[in-house]
């Protein structure tokens, strides 16, 4: 008996002696399965759009890499999927519309994984996924650029050439350039260049602003801002950073979401009330700005679900910009 048990002890101390130490490609492997991604989408028909059926769908949208925005471009229409380019991540998904618009969106998002290239026409639906959950209307939605100038706010609307490009699809960051050409703001014209970021595991994006060979016009300013869903902004500094936000219920469902913009001090941001918008107006910026805005819903994965938590979020994101 006491033979058997000493065999038996034996072949088990032999297996495990044998058994092999993880190898650094099954590591690599473990690791990219659980490595946050971002994705930037720019879909369209497979064909040129027709301003006379703005609803036309024959088929698959097919990503594109670069796209010259018709100038008959409509409003809503389905040409284009969500009517313009979007990035996501694990957090959250934002849009702009690609039309005279040029608004941003939210896309708040209930899962970590990568799903707005799965996504239907029914996104203003609360879905499996998330939803749709800003009321953009006239308003500049969530950190749309615009100008301040003579008391009066202009939105990147009025171009001879917009051309919106992918210039960065990776796993941890993506980047969206729009290029404005002979831009128009007033009677002055110039050209100007977004470039447009969100990196995994952030609720934040970026947005870098500038003007291509020069300065804005004589008496002209950077702005951006936050629809005026609620009717008060608190204003606050964090390591040399200034912000705008709220919290309260202003989704498109009529729950509770906070809006925000983290731009460095330097610029000399100023808070200006205006009807639609609680504005940003950068007035140390006459190359170029950056700035950042990010949204948290309560029911998405940032798992915010108060003002105070949703400070921390944009606090958070004041110091990882330094």
């Amino acid at each position: 008996m006491k033979k058997n048990r000493l065999l038996l002890w034996l072949l088990i101390a032999a297996q495990f002696s044998c058994a092999s130490p993880p190898t650094e490609e099954g590591k690599q492997t473990e690791e990219a399965v659980t490595t946050k991604k971002t994705q930037a989408l720019l879909l369209t028909q497979d064909f040129p759009f027709d301003p006379a059926d703005k609803d036309k769908v024959t088929g698959d949208y097919i990503a594109q890499t670069k796209v010259v925005v018709p100038a008959n471009l409509a409003t809503q229409s389905k040409w284009i999927m969500f009517e313009g380019p979007v990035l996501e991540n694990d957090l959250i998904a934002y849009r702009y519309y690609a039309d005279s618009r040029h608004r941003f969106d939210i896309y708040g998002k209930t899962v970590p994984d990568l799903v707005m290239d799965t996504v239907s026409w029914q996104y203003h639906d609360i879905m499996n996924w998330g939803s749709d959950v800003l009321k953009v209307g006239d308003a500049l939605g969530l950190g749309s650029p615009a100008i301040w100038y003579q008391d009066s706010l202009y939105t990147l609307s009025e171009c001879v050439e917009k051309t919106i490009e992918v210039i960065e699809n990776g796993e941890e960051r993506s980047v969206i350039r729009t290029t404005f050409t002979s831009l128009k703001i007033g009677e002055e014209t110039f050209d100007l260049v977004q470039d447009w970021s969100l990196a995994a595991g952030e609720p934040w994006s970026e947005i870098h602003l500038r003007v291509s060979n020069g300065a804005l016009p004589q008496g002209m300013s950077f702005a951006t801002g936050i629809v005026k869903h609620l009717p008060e902004v608190k204003e606050g500094v964090s390591d040399g950073y200034a912000y705008l936000l709220n919290w309260g219920e202003q989704s498109f469902h009529h729950e509770n979401m906070g809006m925000a913009i983290v731009a460095e001090q330097a610029y000399q941001p100023v808070s200006i009330d205006n009807k639609l918008n609680h504005l940003y107006v950068f007035e140390n910026a006459s190359k170029e700005v950056r700035y950042r805005f990010l949204a948290a819903w309560e029911r998405d994965n940032n798992g915010v679900t108060d003002e105070v938590g949703f400070r921390q979020l944009v606090e958070q994101s004041a110091k990882s910009a330094k």
